[in-house]
């Protein structure tokens, strides 16, 4: 990573990691629900939302 300075932590360079994968995540699901469900992903039932975590989690995030 280019833009992150030596003098950045380890710690925080597994945070910024984490948030990037974080985003990363929460697109997928947005694109999955707008093509697949043919809703927003804040309109999904609990039901709905649980099975399509499954189904993301089984699938490659990256």
């Amino acid at each position: 990573m280019e833009f992150i300075g030596s003098s950045i932590t380890f710690k925080q360079k597994n945070l910024v990691i984490k948030s990037l994968n974080y985003m990363e995540r929460h697109k997928k699901i947005d694109q999955y629900c707008k093509e697949y469900c043919k809703k927003n992903w804040t309109d999904l039932s609990f039901d709905e939302a649980n099975n399509l975590i499954g189904i993301l989690d089984k699938m490659a995030w990256r």
